[in-house]
């Protein structure tokens, strides 16, 4: 099958991207019109419309943009895990809705910041260059800054969200200058022309560039040795941002390191899975020993997800259609699994009306 099968429909894209920002901007033009500057609380009114558009607007692109043929061959990614991502992110706004109205804290800029994690999640899957790549996981990761420190009465969730920005914005200067080797070395930053180019000619710069893409990768997901940031970001944030981080995000970045490196840098499987094999190792034997030291429930799930991760990376190295499967698979029952996990610590929240000792520092 030919490369460009990897990017030959673009249809579901424009849907997601055109309806999401329609209603960003429609959400922003409502929240400065309503909010004042003693007020920033969402009215009650806006409140409940925005939570059943993002809900009629999600199930809308799932049911359209699903076909059952989840498994048809290995280039179904960029749409399938668009699709699982959305659907877990429905799920996760489905379940932060009462926690955020219980806590006081249903303002306009939640969900103005969720909205943007989902526009720049789709663009961040169908991206088909570097660029559009950078640009994708900038936004998401501003996104993220935001929602760390969402809670501004915590030390906690500040210092979190401070961590999360100082790492995060290092690492991003790891991914770009890997952009710039590669360009370095073949003058371009379309996926298509670097994949007929590596077929033709490989560069030391290339190398390089690899490497230097793999890093921040690997620290988005939070494996080892790149996961010192999550469990700090985990503990310290508020408990739906904290489930927002564990379920959704992942699985675009799963589905980007499945396109890099099935397709684009695929003569270079045998140098990526160096990487993969000892960060996947040492993800799920740092992540099995630390959590049985943990003291506080979300630094638990923050070494769970560690483990977790590298059982996905195992799967990355076997680089078959049945590892993809597998793949999917074990990211939506993580997913789910995930959600049902923090649903239930949600409730006990929402019933109780304060957090339990094991949720807090």
């Amino acid at each position: 099958m030919e490369f460009f099968t990897l990017f030959d429909n673009y249809s579901f894209f424009n849907v997601c991207v055109l309806a999401i920002t329609q209603y960003l901007i429609i959400t922003i033009l409502f929240s400065v019109r309503l909010a004042t500057t003693e007020n920033l609380a969402e009215p009650s009114l806006l409140s409940t419309l925005n939570s059943f558009n993002i809900f009629f607007l999600i199930s809308l692109i799932i049911l359209f943009g699903f076909d059952f043929d989840l498994f048809d061959s290995l280039y179904f990614f960029n749409q399938k895990f668009q699709l699982i991502f959305l659907f877990s992110l429905l799920l996760v706004a489905l379940t932060s809705r009462d926690f955020l109205i219980s806590k006081t804290i249903a303002k306009l800029e939640y969900e103005i910041l969720f909205l943007f994690v989902m526009l720049s999640s789709i663009c961040l899957c169908f991206a088909d260059d570097f660029l559009t790549f950078y640009l994708a996981i900038e936004l998401q990761s501003l996104a993220f800054y935001v929602f760390a420190t969402f809670n501004r009465n915590s030390e906690f969730c500040t210092e979190a969200g401070l961590k999360y920005f100082v790492f995060g914005a290092i690492i991003s200067c790891f991914l770009l200058l890997g952009f710039c080797f590669i360009y370095f070395a073949y003058g371009s930053v379309n996926f298509e022309i670097i994949y007929s180019l590596i077929l033709e000619q490989n560069d030391a710069f290339l190398f390089i560039g690899i490497v230097f893409i793999l890093i921040p990768l690997l620290f988005k997901i939070g494996s080892a040795p790149f996961h010192s940031w999550l469990c700090d970001v985990y503990d310290g944030s508020i408990l739906t941002v904290t489930l927002l981080f564990a379920s959704a995000p992942k699985i675009i970045l799963f589905g980007v390191i499945v396109k890099l490196f099935y397709f684009i840098f695929n003569e270079f499987q045998i140098f990526s899975n160096y990487f993969f094999i000892y960060s996947a190792v040492g993800s799920i034997f740092i992540g099995s020993i630390s959590a049985l030291y943990q003291k506080r429930i979300k630094r638990l799930f923050a070494y769970s997800t560690i483990t977790h991760t590298g059982f996905i990376l195992l799967a990355i190295v076997a680089a078959s259609v049945e590892s993809v499967k597998a793949i999917v698979f074990y990211t939506i029952i993580y997913s789910l699994l995930s959600i049902l996990l923090f649903s239930i610590l949600i409730f006990s929240v929402v019933v109780t009306n304060n957090y339990p000792k094991y949720l807090i520092n």
